[in-house]
């Protein structure tokens, strides 16, 4: 029985609601159980806030992220609560600071996405790389589903952004 636990972490305004959302629903859409939660503070946009999903073959009895497959760090924002993160750990290197981690993966979020006119998508950047680490959900699953979103340039941009955050990631994790 497969089950997986992913925390994503940044700053409101990021997406990071939208980008657990995707995750959950492109794990229903192959028959998997999810809990996708979130939680921020009274200042959504600029403050901490954080989403977790849970992805499991069969009933999903916590509804809390307790021991992560993956994180996912989007901004400067979480400082140091996942330096000492036993998974692996993509970050934005357009938005933090080097992080000289072993398990800590690096790749151009921001830029992926402005580099395809599609600023909004960093996330998903970010999204497929860890994805492509853990295995919850494959890329042909991810890219499904932002196929099937929105007007057809966005779903074009939005799987390019996708496509590019798994490759950055896999070379990267090849460089170690």
């Amino acid at each position: 029985m497969a089950h997986f636990e992913v925390l994503m972490a940044g700053t409101g305004g990021q997406g990071l609601v939208f980008c657990s959302s995707f995750l959950a629903e492109a794990a229903i859409k192959t028959g998997k159980n999810v809990v996708q939660t979130q939680s921020y503070g009274i200042s959504q946009r600029g403050g901490f806030i954080s989403a977790e999903v849970i992805i499991d073959d069969g009933e999903i009895m916590f509804q809390q992220v307790t021991k992560p497959d993956v994180i996912i760090a989007f901004s400067d924002v979480v400082g140091t609560r996942y330096d000492e993160a036993a998974c692996p750990v993509v970050y934005d290197t357009t938005l933090m600071q080097t992080r000289n981690f072993p398990n800590w993966i690096g790749i151009p979020m921001m830029q992926i996405a402005g580099e395809l006119g599609a600023d909004k998508s960093a996330n998903l950047a970010g999204l497929a790389g860890a994805m492509s680490l853990c295995g919850a959900i494959s890329l042909e699953g991810l890219l499904a589903l932002a196929e099937a979103k929105g007007k057809p340039e966005i779903a074009k941009a939005n799987m390019e952004v996708l496509r590019r955050g798994a490759a950055a990631v896999q070379a990267m994790k090849g460089g170690n």
